[in-house]
């Protein structure tokens, strides 16, 4: 190859690259308002992170004292409050999330494997206390704490718990749903009804006396 031919090379590459480049900034230019007027929750220029500020944001709070739940089977319910993105200027629109706090009759492993997907890290991953949100996952109703299993075949579709389960249930009064909360290998196992998989769970800490809820597990119903 000789000089002319080489400088002629150079010559395509050097009128490419000026050539790409204000085609690119012009397409990231025009991307990125067209982007922040569809999500305006999306910071400017935040094209390779869109959903960065998408993830649901709640405030800890004292869900329980421990002298609340002292002996097993003992509850109590509390409301977290829980933001929700908003693809508006506003940003955020807050949600109430009934959750109930129980006391086992012995220690299970919590399921909280989800916590590090959000970046959390457990404090509390084994304990006779859970924490479950009282949503439904079937369609969103929300169930109830039902310290007398009698109660659950009496009033929630006939359901008789076998000797094993003859202790406090979930039910949920809308389709009839029953759940365990001391199922040591599958904590709020689905026992009857159409919920497709157990309650979804907060994650806790222990602050002196008080169990201060800091988080929910993220999730839909079915």
């Amino acid at each position: 190859m000789d000089a002319d031919q080489k400088a002629q090379l150079d010559r395509r590459r050097f009128l490419k690259l000026a050539t790409a480049v204000p085609a690119v900034a012009a397409v990231a230019a025009l991307a990125s308002p067209l982007l922040r007027m569809l999500k305006p929750n999306v910071g400017r220029f935040q094209l390779l992170a869109p959903i960065a500020e998408d993830t649901p944001r709640g405030d800890p709070i004292v869900a329980a004292n421990l002298s609340e739940v002292a002996k097993p089977w003992d509850f109590k319910y509390f409301v977290f409050t829980q933001r929700y993105p908003q693809y508006t200027p506003e940003g955020f629109k807050a949600a109430n999330m009934p959750g109930v706090v129980i006391r086992l009759p012995y220690k299970i492993r919590l399921p909280l494997g989800w916590a590090r997907v959000i970046g959390k890290e457990p404090k509390v991953t084994e304990s006779d206390i859970i924490v479950y949100s009282r949503i439904c996952p079937h369609l969103g109703c929300i169930y109830n704490y039902v310290p007398n299993y009698k109660e659950i075949t009496a009033g929630y579709g006939g359901y008789a718990p076998p000797p094993q389960r003859q202790h406090a249930l979930m039910g949920c009064p809308c389709h009839l749903s029953i759940y365990d909360p001391a199922d040591r290998d599958v904590p709020g196992r689905v026992l009857s009804g159409p919920a497709p998989r157990p309650p979804r769970t907060f994650l806790f800490e222990l602050q002196g006396q008080n169990i201060v809820v800091t988080d929910v597990e993220p999730g839909g119903i079915a």
